[in-house]
């Protein structure tokens, strides 16, 4: 039996390197999603911003979302989300920290936003005023990271067969 020595271009092992350097599998979705920024105050007291904003999720894991939408959105600031994941659970109050604002034509923003526990927020004053502020956020706690894992799983079982 011959061996054959790897034939890829050394560009497809560095592109195959970074793709798998994601923590967690994405699935395209394409679902309505509502959601506010968090406003902290200077003496550190939290409340919603009036203006809801809303556009549509385009991808999901299990350590955030990826979303289109034309409401304004800063790189850093702390969201609540609520949405559908089809055929499982509404999720609401679902905490997550915007990393990256991509600005397209026409107004068009990709946000992508990692999913926070308020027990991860360095500051407890401002994880206090969360809690308050909702009742309870959704952290993203093993309920939810169960709800999405099962919709992770059976998209994928639905795409092999």
């Amino acid at each position: 039996m011959t061996s054959r020595k790897n034939s890829k271009p050394a560009g497809q092992d560095a592109a195959k390197s970074k793709s798998n350097k994601r923590r967690f599998v994405r699935l395209d979705i394409f679902s309505p999603v509502n959601f506010a920024t968090i406003v902290i105050e200077a003496d550190r007291r939290v409340r919603l911003h009036p203006e809801k904003k809303a556009g549509v999720l385009l991808n999901l894991s299990a350590g955030g979302v990826l979303l289109s939408t034309t409401d304004p959105a800063t790189e850093g600031e702390l969201v609540l989300m609520k949405f559908d994941i089809k055929g499982f659970d509404a999720l609401t109050n679902v905490l997550g920290k915007v990393k990256r604002v991509e600005e397209r034509e026409e107004g068009e923003k990709l946000i992508g936003i990692e999913f926070l526990s308020v027990e991860n927020l360095p500051d407890p004053e401002i994880a206090m005023g969360l809690s308050r502020l909702v009742g309870q956020p959704n952290e993203f706690n093993q309920i939810l990271s169960r709800t999405i894992s099962r919709y992770v799983f059976s998209r994928q079982v639905q795409s092999e067969s």
